[in-house]
């Protein structure tokens, strides 16, 4: 029994058992059935008392037994044990209802996490989902992809130029029974649908179920802690996160929100969370696509087909003289937008003036970190010129209007990401010692480099003597710094899981060559439109095993850098949730024996799963 209030304007009684009812609960009661008859008053106790009564069998002056509820009164302390203990009712009134109780009970609802089992089928999950998120196997996706392209890259790039071409084939054709383009083509559309490509799922979709059924809508992802908003911020990619207490990144700005600690250290990472309940994503997705606009073309290497260099160190190798208005011309790298909309193009080049001496165009991808701060940035990735079109410097009609165009060549969006994943790094001294600007052209090179933009040298290369790097292998090195630097601040800001006693405390492993680490973020994953739906709390652990990787890509250290080699072999071995132990892997990304009808798809040939596990939740459907 309990007081309440009469000034409250509730119309419903809130019950509060004594210890005889807790224990008749405890026994196995059911509330519906557990009472058949009801006190509607106890005038012989004050519970809004906050006098504690030394004898609770009687009173001085047959006084009301004085004591309180702890609801009430708000005091616990000098609560003597429970609601109740103690008390004994005295004067009676029972209450026989009219007629039987008639209890409705509505079904509850919930956030459920919709998860891809390595079946194929969604299954759905309520209340605390834990899932590992295997970055080790999206690492080696990304050489699958640009291995495509191997053709393009292997007379320079690769420590085996005579040899690698055709083991990467019999890869494709053994290995993935992938013999032409509309196999590789099928290939991608499998991948796609298990949630693979230029990103990765973790989750398949969020979605109410009311108990008959899933109901889409907008969702909000609260993250639980502020190590768990400092993770998110540093693999949502577009942040720059510095000690001082800002976040910066072209196109995302973060200094109005007070509090933000941790690391000057750029993330590669995008994650993508879709709007209506969609997938959760990580990929590489901090990269621009466009083109550039640059003259003065000239060969870096004489082995091999070319790649080129852009000298724009005179005034007849940038723009024409004849130009008053320099900041009309789109020069250096030009977004896909800019380029598309704001200039005519035809058969003789582009319909205005100013582009004279301007001979590439081509398109390219660009990592922009901190133009400020950076000596990486901006770097470029342009896709070798044997590419452009049917023949080298050939414009191809697009359309039933003749409109002219490019043609790249490449079946599918993961095809395109690995073109660009496998291109060669090139920098720019724009910024540098040049200034950009002279006279009224541009004087600036645009040329292969390695860390600091520092030009690399093609014979040094080709022997491995000096450090190369593409698109992924720079990604990748900017992962592991990091995934480091997150690691050595393993404190209130930043948090990593699972592994510790490393060469820094928040990750195993002695060295950079071989270590792991767990990166955890928890959201509090609740429903905008239900809002008596019960919320989920969902916990993604972004794994990463460096030894699962180098089994596959070498990582070596040449001229004081530590890097990537890309096209040295035509290994690619995923290990998914074994990859601390390498204790099991598949060759082929979509399951040991899939091509062959094996029963381990999405699974490494010991049955461990690729790219995501599942590690808690209880199973709706």
């Amino acid at each position: 029994m309990g007081f309440i209030t009469s000034s409250s304007t509730q119309t419903s009684l809130q019950l509060r058992l004594t210890d005889e009812g807790r224990e008749r609960i405890l026994k196995g009661g059911n509330l519906l059935t557990l009472f058949s008859k009801f006190a509607i008053s106890d005038g012989d106790i004050d519970y809004r008392s906050t006098v504690k009564h030394s004898n609770t069998s009687n009173t001085d002056i047959n006084s009301p037994q004085n004591g309180y509820i702890p609801d009430i009164s708000g005091n616990k302390t000098n609560f003597r044990n429970s609601i109740n203990d103690g008390y004994t009712l005295k004067s009676i009134v029972w209450e026989k209802p009219q007629a039987a109780l008639s209890v409705t009970s509505r079904p509850k609802k919930y956030v459920a996490i919709g998860y891809q089992e390595t079946n194929g089928t969604v299954a759905y999950y309520k209340g605390n989902v834990e899932i590992d998120c295997y970055l080790n196997d999206y690492f080696i996706l990304n050489k699958l992809l640009a291995s495509r392209y191997i053709s393009d890259h292997k007379d320079i790039l690769s420590n085996a130029p005579t040899t690698i071409e055709s083991a990467m084939d019999s890869y494709f054709k053994d290995v993935l029974n992938v013999n032409n383009d509309n196999e590789y083509l099928e290939f991608l559309n499998t991948l796609s649908e298990y949630g693979l490509g230029q990103y990765m799922e973790f989750f398949k979709s969020i979605k109410v179920y009311d108990g008959s059924s899933f109901q889409k809508g907008d969702f909000a992802m609260v993250s639980k802690k502020d190590y768990d908003y400092n993770n998110t911020l540093v693999l949502a990619g577009g942040a720059y996160v510095k000690n001082n207490g800002r976040g910066e990144h072209t196109g995302i700005d973060y200094s109005t929100i007070p509090g933000i600690r941790g690391l000057k250290q750029a993330s590669p990472f995008s994650l993508i969370l879709e709007p209506k309940g969609g997938a959760g994503m990580i990929g590489f997705g901090a990269s621009d696509i466009g083109y550039l606009n640059v003259g003065g073309v000239n060969t870096w290497n004489d082995t091999g087909e070319s790649y080129p260099t852009f000298k724009m160190n005179t005034t007849t190798n940038g723009w024409s003289t004849e130009v008053n208005n320099i900041k009309n011309i789109l020069i250096g790298f030009v977004t896909s937008v800019d380029m598309e909309t704001s200039e005519p193009l035809t058969e003789e080049g582009f319909g205005q003036t100013g582009y004279a001496n301007m001979d590439s165009v081509i398109p390219t991808a660009r990592l922009v970190l901190d133009v400020a701060a950076s000596d990486l940035s901006p770097t470029y990735y342009p896709i070798k010129l044997s590419r452009l079109g049917k023949n080298y410097g050939d414009y191809i009609d697009i359309n039933s209007s003749h409109a002219k165009g490019i043609n790249i060549t490449v079946p599918h969006p993961s095809a395109t990401f690995g073109l660009f994943a496998g291109s060669l790094e090139y920098s720019s001294n724009w910024n540098n010692n040049l200034q950009g600007l002279k006279s009224s052209a541009p004087y600036f090179n645009i040329e292969p480099a390695k860390d600091g933009a520092l030009p690399i040298n093609a014979m040094k290369v080709y022997g491995s003597s000096e450090p190369y790097y593409t698109k992924f292998t720079r990604e990748a090195k900017l992962a592991d710094n990091m995934f480091t630097s997150i690691a050595s601040q393993n404190n209130n800001y930043w948090k990593t899981d699972t592994y510790s006693s490393g060469f820094v405390a928040g990750l195993s492993g002695n060295s950079v060559s071989g270590y792991n680490i767990s990166i955890p973020i928890t959201w509090r994953v609740q429903s905008v439109h239900h809002a008596e739906a019960v919320p989920c709390e969902l916990t993604i652990r972004f794994k990463f095993f460096k030894r699962a990787v180098t089994e596959s890509i070498p990582y070596i250290n040449s001229s004081g850098q530590n890097y990537y080699r890309l096209y040295d072999n035509n290994k690619h071995k995923f290990y998914g949730s074994v990859g601390e132990t390498l204790s099991s892997f598949t060759e082929d990304p979509r399951g040991y024996g899939f091509t062959s009808g094996g029963t381990k798809n999405w699974q490494t040939s010991a049955g461990a799963n690729l790219y995501r596990k599942l590690t808690r939740g209880e199973k709706i459907i």
